[in-house]
């Protein structure tokens, strides 16, 4: 690589851990609220000290550097008690979702190579197979020193395991260093931190956006308020913003769009909202920036690099006018945008984004040849790595990434290389649409084509193809289409792919053909498409899911029964049985009508 990286902001870091962070701001001002939850106020000398004890007794378990502790707690004060003292103690925490199947756990517990799993009564069940199991809730700390114990541990040393989906469909353990996680927080430009802010925890620990919602409150003296177990709403959010004064909320795209949809005031008195995680709905942005005046943000970055990478912060209602970029890199992160070689293109091409910096974390446990093929020599120099996304984007004029979406999600749709994302930012840049999910489908005989699920006011499934036409290539606009009141989301926020519902082609009222010409062109459709009827009003595409390679068979077909060549643009633009028969009969009217007496007779024979 020979081109400069763009670069965030180099920031000189604390060499210090993110407990000796917190533990800095509890000695100066012991007395600040720590933790918000329920009606439990904790300040930060009280949660110092709960935090001392239990890494005491996590000491006299063995743990200590380099250490992992299982933790499998839901949300609330004994919960940051028991994370703080694991990492007091020198350990990292290796969170476990307690709403996942047990066979996930299992393979988690497992995989990490924990003997010891802090967790509580209700949930012990979830981690018995570890060797020790910790019940935090019933644990007496009274006897052990209030006091920090004698850890050996820098900020190299890891501070959490965190699981991922993988492609093999085993997950796989991200493994993160203080020093990334400090990185996060500190002088990182992208969010306001410190004492007066107040950061709401709403996110399963086994996201990786916990990480900014916990340190970004707890390393930096600010206030860490915490939303009750369960899957987050607008109400349950609406009620912790009020009633704790919240200031900085991230949510989830999909959880964003949730939010603003069912009742965008929840947030109102929120300074700072930030998305990501997904595409970030552009109609949702505009409603928060416009009706309740606060920053709005869109976050991008993958757990392989401490959360976030990049932030475009305080978007304009102009950048809601389409799709919206993941701006800059933060303070102390720099990316490189390379072709499929390794080479950087230039700016405003399309090429994989590659990350590099203090928040490019380890690698992944015990899959050393994948962390060898995902974490590559900087060749920024000092001996460090680059993560390689898998991610789309190409560099924007303005020293904005604009994303594309997942490289390894491409699919090819007749031969066409496809990234459902660019389809998924087209549709939502529609007025009806609120939310869509674009995804492969395969019909039978192995015909693949593109399914969108959508989330509108209303079904239109013509109207919005119509608008995709004249945005996109013809491969790139969707054959089936399910109409959703809201897209199923997973505990981490994102959309549940594996919960969509079946897409099917949208009926149109039938009439049978009328004349020899649309019976002709109503049979080569029946014939391509595998159908038993075909109606002079359904659409070739929108209706029956046809697409391009289809169309030039279509082309074909009726070559074969008429004496003419019609184009294949003709398909596209009269799309029904009614429309394409009558440009037949005008192209055959045509052609009679310019033969010359001589070939009418050798045409008779």
């Amino acid at each position: 690589m020979t081109m400069q990286p763009e670069r965030g902001a180099d920031v000189p870091l604390p060499d210090l851990c993110v407990h000796e962070l917190f533990a800095q701001h509890a000695a100066a001002a012991p007395e600040a609220a720590a933790v918000l939850y329920g009606d439990d106020r904790l300040g930060y000398g009280e949660l110092d000290r709960r935090a001392n004890r239990f890494a005491h007794l996590l000491r006299a378990q063995g743990i200590g550097p380099e250490t992992p502790v299982a933790l499998c707690l839901e949300r609330g004060t004994t919960l940051l008690v028991a994370m703080l003292g694991i990492l007091k103690a020198g350990g990292y925490y290796v969170p476990l979702d307690p709403g996942y199947p047990p066979e996930r756990l299992a393979f988690m517990l497992g995989d990490s190579g924990a003997t010891v799993a802090v967790s509580e009564r209700p949930l012990a069940d979830r981690v018995q197979a570890a060797r020790t199991v910790v019940l935090a809730d019933e644990a007496d700390l009274s006897g052990w020193p209030d006091t920090p114990p004698a850890a050996d541990v820098v900020p190299d040393n890891l501070i959490y395991q965190m699981y991922t989906s993988g492609s093999t469909g085993l997950p796989k353990g991200v493994q993160v260093t203080h020093r990334g996680v400090v990185r996060l927080v500190h002088g990182s430009g992208f969010a306001d931190f410190g004492a007066g802010e107040v950061f709401l925890l709403l996110t399963s620990l086994c996201f990786d956006v916990s990480t900014f919602e916990l340190w970004g409150a707890l390393a930096t003296g600010a206030t860490l308020a915490v939303l009750p177990p369960g899957v987050p709403t607008a109400a349950s959010i609406e009620k912790a913003v009020r009633r704790f004064g919240v200031t900085t909320v991230w949510l989830s795209s999909g959880l964003f769009g949730h939010v603003v949809d069912d009742r965008v005031a929840a947030l109102a008195g929120v300074r700072h909202v930030i998305a990501g995680g997904d595409v970030v709905p552009p109609a949702q942005a505009r409603r928060v920036i416009e009706e309740l005046a606060a920053e709005m943000s869109n976050g991008y970055g993958p757990t392989e690099c401490t959360t976030f990478a990049c932030v475009h912060r305080g978007m304009t209602v102009a950048d809601t006018a389409g799709q919206i970029p993941v701006g800059k890199p933060i303070a102390n992160t720099h990316a490189f945008v390379t072709d499929a070689d390794g080479v950087p293109v230039e700016p405003g091409e399309r090429g994989e984004l590659l990350l590099g910096g203090p928040g490019v974390a380890r690698g992944y446990f015990r899959r050393p040849a994948l962390t060898a093929e995902r974490f590559v020599p900087d060749p920024a120099g000092g001996g460090g790595r680059l993560y390689r996304t898998g991610d789309e984007v190409a560099l924007r004029p303005d020293g904005t990434f604009a994303f594309f979406g997942r490289l390894d999600q491409q699919v090819k749709i007749r031969g066409f290389r496809v990234e459902p994302g660019e389809v998924e930012a087209a549709l939502t840049a529609h007025p009806l649409v609120r939310s869509a999910v674009v995804v492969p489908y395969e019909r039978d005989g192995g015909d693949r084509v593109l399914a969108a699920h959508v989330v509108a006011a209303r079904p239109a499934a013509a109207e919005l193809r119509e608008f995709l036409l004249a945005r996109l290539p013809a491969h790139l606009v969707p054959s089936l289409w399910s109409w959703l009141g809201e897209l199923p989301i997973t505990p981490n926020g994102k959309v549940d792919r594996a919960a969509l519902p079946e897409p099917s082609a949208p009926a149109a009222e039938f009439v049978a053909p009328r004349t020899p010409v649309e019976e002709a062109v109503a049979e080569v459709w029946r014939e391509l498409l595998d159908l038993e009827r075909v109606g002079v009003h359904d659409d070739f595409f929108a209706d029956l899911g046809g697409h391009s390679l289809l169309a030039t068979r279509v082309v074909a077909l009726l070559g074969e029964r008429f004496p003419v060549e019609v184009p294949v643009s003709t398909v596209f633009e009269a799309s029904t049985v009614e429309l394409l028969a009558a440009e037949v009969h005008r192209a055959v009217t045509e052609y009679v009508a310019a033969l010359s007496d001589v070939d009418v007779q050798r045409a008779l024979g």
